[in-house]
């Protein structure tokens, strides 16, 4: 079994722009299989998707942090 790729994304800012251009090559690439061109690599498609969701899986952690981090923000204001 191979070792899964890390994502490295910071902010959703930039989860956002990953996914963007991840689904351009995924459109470019399924346009090469449709118009029946050889591509370099059948897999490709299939990596494609899997970085997309990797990317947003990601994201969706980054989002759950900051609500979780408002969240703990707010309780300590009311303690005060």
């Amino acid at each position: 079994m191979s070792k899964k790729k890390s994502v490295v994304v910071a902010t959703i800012e930039e989860a956002n722009t990953k996914v963007t251009e991840l689904k351009l090559a995924l459109a470019k690439e399924k346009g090469l299989l449709v118009s029946k061109t050889k591509s370099v690599s059948p897999a490709k498609k299939r990596s494609l998707r899997k970085d997309i969701a990797r990317v947003l899986t990601k994201k969706n952690q980054l989002i759950k942090k900051q609500e979780e981090k408002a969240v703990l923000d707010a309780i300590k204001k009311k303690k005060k």
